[in-house]
This record gives structure tokens, sequence and C-alpha cells, in this order.
């Protein structure tokens, strides 16, 4: 609850100091007479209201937080202390903050609602002794009362004859239904229903929870102040009543259904106006920026309604999966997608609010486990209990895999759709895909991102399978992936992106004109006389060689583990002389295909990116591309360790750290120190991670984003990796591989 009360006190100082654009000479002293000035309390009623409930929580939560056991009264007074010197801190920080119009007035009602606050926590104490938010058991009946006060909002009743008739045009003098309101109704509804469920101990109280609250909802809202009803509100209050009993009685999963039709809800809600623009909108980054500018009496309100539809979903899906993996960080990736989509949309303000909030919420909410019942069979126990080891092909869910694999897609698309416009990003980034980076050509390479780590399990596997001829298959499997890594790539990128990658296509004019390739070349160019379809092949080929040594490596170690799993050795010195034998013979079969793709790739390169940013000089004259190796045998052995260790995910990411500062090393050893290029000079590095030609970045930077690349990039191999399970091998082939290390 401590926890809880410090970010309450965070979040009322970035609210009331937003947007930070400190001024401490323009203005001050006539900022300083309008305070002086502000002793009068009354100003606009949203102003008032809303320095009401910023407050609120303070009273609430402080009290909790600062109660000790020791002392038997409620400490109400240091609060209030506390919660006042607060405001009127705030209130003299406001004076250099142009923007915002610090005022006295503003400390009465504060200090109003901490007072509102403490009673409020003190009634439900009172009523509701075992109501608490630290309590896992009550975090449904708080999300029922979110539903109720964004109804309710602003909970200032009226007596004025005009407001009420305003309030009830929309639904008998001209009504109108939105479709919009009547699905969030009855969702709404459906959730009260669910969340309220055993929370009133009266039987007639608890069975017809949903009518009552329903219709005291319709009866209580025309009268609040500037709270309208419709009749899609009353239709969905009909709607649910009759809905709730029939899936209580079903045998539907109450709380998995109502999961997705939140998730409906939330994203009609987002994209239901479906007016996409070409036209880019633009992303907010700054958080609340949206509720802090504006109308503040309909951003509370919207406000309210974000907490209660992020908030359900976030328990529901913990407690519909609650052995699943990741739930919070799907639900992230749903709610960035829409704030994404929302970018071509005119009638939304895409922003980073919403992400946030879902992580803030998933932190804070939680399920109560649910403890196994003393009385069950034993029979039952043993059952159940899942085996340590299983075959991975027969228990994965297909339908899951392929949901997990699309909805991966889709994150890494949202992001480096965002990422590529970030103010810093690297200006050959930005102009790397087609059609000016949209979210079409972004998909490919995302799929081309996830296949490079697929690849590397499915060549293990064959591996594995058919242990005879690797000199020949494993070449073969490895430029087969790399193939279709190019066609993924292909119609991702540019073609001059790709030139600068891999490359232009010149082999046919050697051959044909130089002679190259003798009287054999002359002849071929004769066969053959397109220059478009040897530039093809020749775009082909060099990316092969520009690619396959990483898979290569990654394939060679990730075997090396593969074997140590399917064969159950034990043992430090038996993995090690497994590994060794293993990496010994691939190592064999891919050496002259090394040896090619460096010949291709740096020695007979058409690009002078390549050669013009690797260092000359390098150990046993190898240059800067000895080092380069180096980087990559470690992202690969990196990688893979991270896929297959068993161990915590701490020890995962302090070897990401570790492998991220020694690779930082071997980067700036195997580039160029000073490149003369553009009629500037900088180093490799500064070329590939600074943002432009002109503008240097410090070391502290540049070693901050490759940290960034680093890790994204071991992040996503690994992850890629796990969408292709190795089978387990037949008993002969295991059999025979046994005899051969028995054999030694």
């Amino acid at each position: 609850m401590k926890k809880l009360f410090v970010f309450f006190i965070g979040l009322i100082i970035y609210g009331s100091l937003f947007p930070f654009t400190f001024s401490y000479n323009n203005g001050a002293p006539e900022r300083w007479d309008i305070l002086f000035h502000s002793f009068h309390p009354f100003t606009s009623l949203g102003d008032i209201l809303g320095n009401i409930v910023l407050f609120m929580p303070f009273g609430y939560l402080g009290l909790e937080a600062l109660s000790t056991a020791r002392s038997g009264k409620p400490p109400t007074r240091k609060i209030i202390f506390y919660g006042l010197a607060l405001a009127l801190i705030i209130q003299l920080i406001q004076v250099y903050v142009p923007s915002r119009s610090p005022a006295f007035a503003d400390v009465y009602w504060n200090g109003l609602g901490i007072i509102l606050g403490i009673m409020s926590a003190q009634l439900i104490k009172r009523f509701f002794p075992k109501l608490s938010l630290s309590d896992a058991t009550n975090i449904p009946a708080i999300l029922a009362l979110f539903w109720l006060l964004y109804l309710l909002f602003p909970f200032v009743p009226t007596l004025d004859f005009q407001e009420i008739k305003n309030s009830i045009k929309s639904l008998v003098l001209s009504p109108v239904f939105h479709w919009s309101n009547f699905l969030i109704g009855t969702t709404g509804w459906l959730l009260f229903a669910q969340f309220t469920k055993g929370l009133f101990h009266q039987p007639l109280l608890d069975r017809q929870r949903l009518l009552l609250f329903g219709i005291f909802s319709i009866i209580i809202r025309p009268i609040i102040l500037s709270n309208y009803i419709f009749p899609s509100d009353v239709l969905a209050v009909i709607a649910a009543i009759v809905i709730w009993p029939r899936l209580e009685r079903s045998k539907v999963n109450n709380i998995r259904f109502l999961a997705c039709a939140i998730a409906v809800t939330i994203l009609y809600y987002s994209i239901g106006s479906l007016d996409f623009s070409s036209h880019n909108f633009g992303f907010s980054w700054i958080p609340f920026s949206g509720f802090l500018e504006g109308n503040l009496f309909g951003n509370t309100r919207s406000l309210l309604f974000k907490l209660f539809l992020l908030s359900s979903m976030i328990w529901l899906v913990k407690a519909g999966w609650p052995y699943g993996r990741f739930q919070s960080l799907w639900i992230f990736s749903f709610i960035l997608f829409l704030e994404t989509l929302q970018i071509f949309m005119s009638s939304h303000t895409a922003e980073i609010t919403d992400p946030l909030l879902v992580l803030l919420l998933a932190f804070l909410i939680r399920v109560k486990e649910t403890a196994p019942s003393p009385q069950a069979d034993t029979a039952k126990e043993t059952k159940t209990t899942i085996p340590e080891k299983t075959n991975p092909e027969k228990t994965s869910n297909p339908t899951k895999q392929i949901v997990l694999f699309i909805s991966s897609i889709l994150l890494i698309t949202v992001v480096m759709s965002i990422v590529i416009r970030l103010p810093g990003v690297p200006y050959n980034v930005r102009e790397l895909f087609r059609f000016g980076g949209s979210f079409i050509a972004i998909l490919p390479f995302a799929l081309f991102i996830l296949w490079f780590g697929m690849s590397i399990p499915l060549i293990s596997r064959r591996m594995l399978k058919q242990p005879d001829y690797h000199f020949i298959r494993f070449p073969l499997w490895v430029f087969c992936a790399g193939i279709i890594s190019y066609l993924l790539l292909k119609i991702s990128v540019t073609e001059e992106a790709l030139d600068d990658i891999v490359g232009s296509s010149n082999v046919f004019w050697f051959v044909s004109n130089q002679n190259i390739w003798g009287s054999f070349g002359m002849m071929l160019s004769k066969i053959i006389p397109l220059p478009s379809v040897w530039a093809i092949l020749e775009e082909i080929v060099r990316f092969l060689a520009l690619f396959s040594p990483l898979t290569f490596m990654l394939c060679l170690f990730y075997q090396a583990g593969d074997l140590i799993e399917k064969y159950n050795i034990s043992g430090f010195f038996n993995k090690g002389r497994l590994v060794m034998m293993s990496l010994s013979l691939n190592i064999i079969y891919a050496l002259p295909w090394f040896y090619l793709c460096k010949f291709i790739a740096f020695d007979h390169s058409s690009t002078d990116n390549l050669n013009e940013l690797i260092a000359r000089d390098g150990f046993f004259g190898t240059g800067g591309g000895g080092y380069l190796y180096l980087l990559f045998m470690l992202l690969a052995l990196n990688c893979v360790w991270v896929r297959q260790s068993q161990w915590r995910a701490f020890f995962k990411v302090s070897s990401i750290i570790a492998a991220a500062t020694l690779g930082w090393f071997l980067f700036n050893l195997g580039l160029e120190a000073n490149v003369q290029k553009y009629g500037q000079t900088f180093s490799g590095v500064d070329f590939l991670l600074g943002p432009d030609r002109k503008v240097k970045l410090s070391e502290t930077y540049l070693f901050l984003r490759w940290i960034i690349l680093y890790t994204s990039s071991i992040t996503i191999l690994a992850w890629g990796m796990r969408f292709t399970i190795p089978s387990l091998l037949s008993p002969r082939i295991k059999n025979k591989t046994n005899r051969r290390l028995n054999n030694g």
C-alpha cells in the first residue's frame, strides 16, 4: 500500500507540473502577484472538481499507508498536514511554469479532496471491513466500483429542471441510438455482474444485483450534472439482464468469454470509426498529455472509463489463463498496436498513455490464487501431475503456436514502425523500407527476423534426424534458409538499400567485357544473354555469402546444445566431450563455406561500404574482419545459450549485458577509427549508429545505442527459435549416436 501511495504522490506532482516548461524570469513577478490575489475559493466547476478528485486518493491511501500498529488512532491530522503542504508547494512551483495558473484557492479544494478521501476510507472500513486495495480478493469489487464511477461521474446532483431535461432529451424527445454505447454498456454490465458475484450477503440483493443497479443507474444519471442518457444505455442494461442468467447456466467459461468480449469492445472503441487517413498524425510520447490538456471534465470521465476497461481486461486474462506466460505483455502489445493504428485516424489521438497504464495496472492487479482442496483424492493429484520430460511435439498446441507467431509478427512490426520514426534514428534505417516505412513494408521484415531465428532449430532438427552426409546437407539447408530470408527481405526493403548491403550486380559486365571467366564465361553469357537474370542470381549469391556465416555459427552452437538435451547427457565431462565432438565435425563441414563466403562478400565485394568501414589492421593479418567474426561467434553463442539454458532470467539478462559490453570492444576494433567520406571524417561506429553524417554522438550515447541493438537482436533471435521445436530422434538413430559416444 505504501508503494501505491508513493506512486499517487508522483502522479499528483506529474499532473500538477505538466508540461514542465519552467521559466524563472519571463513573467515570474506577474505570476507571483496573481498567486497572492487568488484567495477567492470559487472558480470554475470543472477546476474545483478536478482539484478535489486529484487529492482524494492521497487521503484514501494515506490513511492505510501511514497507519501503524502501535498507535490505535488513525493519522488523520498527519495526512491532512502533509497533503496541504504538498498542495502548497505545488502552487509555489507552478509560478515558474508559464502554462499553469497558480492559485491558493486550489489548496482549499485539494484539502477538501484529502478530507473526502479520508472519510471514504473510514466509511468503507466501517461497513466493509474486509475491503482493501492490498487484498487480491477485493480487486473485482473495486473494478465494479470503477464502472459505477464512470457512469455516475461527476457525482454532483442537480435540481435544475432544464439540466434534467437536457439529460433525458436524447432518450425521450430525440432518441439517438449509438452502437458503441450499446456494446460498451452491455459488456460493462456483464462485467459488473461477474465482479459482484458473491459480494452481497443478502440473497435477494445478490440475485437481483444486476437488475437493481441497472435500474438505479438509469434513474439517477439524469439528475447528475452533465450526465446524459441515451436509448442505447437503457437497451444495454436490458441486454445484460437477459444475457447474464443464460451465461451463468451455460458451460462456457465466463471469465474467458468476458475477456474476449472486452477485447472486442476495446477494439471497437479504439478503431471502430475506421476513419483511416493517409496522413500521419504523429504519436505522443508524453504520458497523460491528452488527459492534462483540453477539457478536464471529459478527460476525467474518459480516464475512469479506460481504467475500468484496462483493469478488467488484465484481471480477466490473469484469472482466465492463470498458467499462461507473458499475459501482461500480450495485453500491452494489443493496446500498443491499437494506439499505433490510431496514428492514421483523424478522430483519435495516438499516445503512449494507455500502454503505460497497462504496465502499471498489471503490476498492481493481482488475482487470488486458489489453494488445492485438502480433501483432494491422492489418485487425482497423481493423475494431474505433469511429468518433467514430455515430447514437445505432442504436447504443444498448434493453434496456440500460430496465434503466438502472428502476434509476435504484429508486435515487432508495430514497435519497428514507431522506432524508425523516432528522432535521432539513423537516416539509413528510416530510408531502408519500401513505401516510406509503411506498415505493409515492415510486416515482411518482421517475418524475416523471426524466420532467421526459426531456421536455426529447423536446420538442427534436420541434422539430428539425418546424421549422414552433413558435408552436403548442412550447407544446403543453410543456403535454402538463406534464400527464404532473401525473398522476405526483397519485398520489404528498397533496391537501393539492398544494393548498399550486398553490393551492386556487375558480374555479367566483367564476364562479357573483361573475360574474367575465360571462354566458359563467354559461352555462358551467350547462352543466358539477359543481364537481369545475372543480376538476380548475383544478388542472391552475395546475400548468401554475407548472411550465411552467422547462420552457420548459430546452427553449430544450437546443435551442440540440442544433443545434450535430446540424449539426456549428464556430467560436465560428458557434456564437454559431446560439444567438442559436435563442434569439431560441423566446423570441418562449414570451414570451406566460411572461406567461400569471405571470398565473395569481402575479398571481391561490389560495395565500398564494407571495405571502407572494416579496419585494415587486425590480429594474425585478418584485419578487422577477424574481430567481426569473433563478434558474430559471441552473438551466436549468447543467443543459443539464452534460448537453451535452464538458468534463471537474471543470469540470462546478465549474460546479455556482459556479452554486449565485450561485443562493443570487438565492434570498435573491427571497424575503422577514421573514415573519409562525404567530405567528413568519422569512425565506422559513427557511420552505423549515428543519426547522420553531420551530428557526432558521444561514446556514451553510441554505447547505449549498441546495447539496445545487441539486446534486441538477441531477444528476437531467441524468441524466433522457440517456434521450431526439434522432434525427438527415433530409437535407431539415438542408439547409433550413443554407441558412437561410448566408443569414443
